[in-house]
């Protein structure tokens, strides 16, 4: 029975107009953003490029002319361009890609814009992830609305009822031809801009790109059962079409619109932080503390015998602002990075925002890519102290005090830079990425499942007549 029922709506779907023009938009937009990927994705490449070679050359510069030059001066790594970004871009244009840091101390993070034009930002990429959450989200619940609500007012339902089948094989059926439907378009679109991709001959599909196609399929089918099941539970607590169409689309804007545009909202009101002012203020504060009570003769400088007691005292003084500040601004990035997840676990209530979420983990970018370059940095920071230091040791011209900020009292001598540890950002392990996505997929199992069975106790109790 359910095989019949199954049969008879995915045929009414594939037959349909909706079904029709939502395919030809579906893989034009597949196509267009395809295109639209592989031309910026080739010029960010060759500013990423330029970039690492003058970074290199500095970093090279510096270690010609001595190590400490090296280990004290401030360096700025940027995250490259991800060719899988057609997949998602993450909303990568509003995160930080550029991390600051030392020998002595992983500084901060910053945003480095790819375009030159800082007003394009406020532009959506027309990748995968915006093409699912929008137009097939939509398209959904448009296979969906009038499953039961529109049969009603046809008089048709009653009439399918009259079979010896149950309302939940016929639930069932609906629902999993209106999942199938959705998929038939998705991977027909997928297939499109793969093809483009793979002519191009500018990214390389093997290896982690197949999987991820296939993690992005997997989350995409959630995604479209989860937004099926809230456009039959509009078809049934509606009495005839038009209201459960009204009913569908308020659920689409509250889900596709409200909730993933109100996380600055939110996260202001409910998970508020210090302003950078405040932070600012304290590290001042904390300067003038340790100026006020550092021995007499801590700020003396003098450009010739680096063994000069004064040179010890501001070496100290150096490193207790450094610590000082360090541990202000590594609080203040915990609470950062503890207010934006609490956010988005927050926004978890609608299921675009899930998708998105598990996307990022999917794809290795977003958010979670941010913060395992920030984690892997530090420990770089510290083996990269570690290496200056043992260097110093070997010079038995420095008087070995430790100036985090200027080239006074530590070697002066040049360090080859094959020996100098070069940090390289390393992409998420599937582990990594498993248990990224764990959590909010489970949220979207349990949000099917509740609404889903709702809707079949409403839909027991639905007068057909």
């Amino acid at each position: 029975m359910f095989k019949t029922i199954f049969q008879r709506e995915m045929q009414h779907n594939l037959y349909s107009l909706r079904f029709q023009i939502s395919l030809v938009v579906t893989i034009g937009i597949f196509i267009i953003g395809t295109l639209s990927f592989l031309k910026s994705y080739e010029s960010h490449v060759k500013n990423y490029s330029d970039y690492q070679t003058k970074y290199i050359e500095d970093l090279q510069s510096q270690a010609k002319r001595s190590a400490t030059r090296l280990a004290v001066t401030r360096n700025t790594h940027m995250l490259s361009p991800r060719g899988n970004a057609f997949i998602s871009d993450c909303k990568e244009k509003y995160l930080p890609n550029a991390v600051v840091y030392s020998a002595w101390n992983v500084f901060s993070f910053l945003n480095k814009g790819g375009s030159t034009n800082p007003f394009l930002f406020m532009f959506q990429e027309l990748n995968w992830s915006f093409i699912v959450t929008i137009i097939i989200s939509f398209a959904v619940l448009l296979f969906t609305f009038d499953t039961i609500s529109g049969e009603k007012e046809f008089k048709t339902l009653a009439l399918t009822l009259s079979n010896s089948f149950s309302r939940g094989i016929l639930l069932l059926g609906k629902y999993i031809s209106a999942i199938t439907t959705a998929m038939i378009i998705i991977v027909l679109g997928m297939i499109s801009s793969v093809l483009i991709v793979l002519f191009s001959n500018q990214v390389d599909l093997l290896g982690a790109f197949v999987y991820e196609m296939v993690g992005f399929l997997i989350i995409a089918f959630f995604l479209v059962a989860c937004v099926a099941a809230f456009g039959l539970f509009s078809s049934v607590i509606a009495r005839n079409s038009n209201v459960s169409l009204l009913l569908a689309l308020t659920f689409w804007l509250f889900f596709a619109v409200v909730i993933p545009n109100s996380s600055t909202f939110i996260a202001k009101n409910i998970f508020s932080i210090e302003h950078e002012e405040v932070i600012q203020e304290k590290i001042s504060r904390a300067y003038e503390d340790l100026n006020k009570n550092a021995p007499k003769g801590s700020w003396a400088m003098s450009s010739g015998n680096p063994f000069l007691p004064q040179h010890e005292l501001r070496a100290n003084l150096q490193r207790k602002r450094l610590n000082a500040e360090k541990s202000i601004r590594d609080a203040y990035y915990r609470d950062m990075f503890r207010q934006f997840e609490r956010t988005r676990l927050l926004t978890a209530v609608s299921p675009v925002t899930l998708f998105e979420y598990m996307i990022e983990a999917v794809v290795g970018g977003g958010y979670v890519r941010f913060k395992k370059v920030w984690s892997d940095m530090h420990v770089y920071q510290g083996q990269f102290l570690s290496f200056f230091k043992n260097i110093d040791a070997q010079d038995k011209d420095s008087p070995h005090w430790y100036n985090p900020h200027e080239d006074v009292s530590t070697t002066r001598k040049p360090v080859a830079f094959e020996e100098v540890p070069f940090f390289e950002e390393k992409s998420l392990s599937l582990l990594e990425r498993i248990s990224s996505v764990i959590k909010y997929l489970i949220i979207n199992v349990v949000y099917i499942c509740v609404i889903f069975l709702l809707t079949f106790v409403l839909f027991v109790r639905y007068d057909v007549r």
